[in-house]
């Protein structure tokens, strides 16, 4: 009885500790980056028209020429293939494993 209500103020303190540490950064962090309720100004990303974008970085305005279709086209390369392609089997063997797992049981 002893060693379970030491056990739990215990977890009760760390608790307590974590979430006054994430209070304190989040503060921290407001501090540093301005009032919380003016919109982030980093990055920012506008629809202008036909498929259009306006895109502003850390203030520098750029707009795309290629409509969004293309882009996506474009950005169809052997990395996004493989990744593709792995994430597919991953997900087979896996559930292939899962079945067999099941009618063990």
């Amino acid at each position: 009885m002893k060693l379970t209500a030491k056990f739990f103020l215990l977890v009760g303190v760390l608790f307590a500790g974590i979430l006054c540490g994430i209070n304190l950064a989040e503060k921290g962090i407001q501090r540093i980056e301005g009032a919380s309720d003016q919109p982030v100004k980093g990055f920012y990303i506008k629809k202008v028209e036909n498929g259009r974008f306006e895109v502003e970085v850390l203030g520098k305005q750029v707009v795309t020429e290629d409509t969004l279709s293309s882009a996506r086209m474009s950005s169809e390369n052997w990395i996004s293939h493989t990744g593709n392609s792995v994430r597919n089997w991953v997900v087979t063997a896996t559930r292939n494993m899962m079945k067999w797992i099941m009618d063990k049981l």
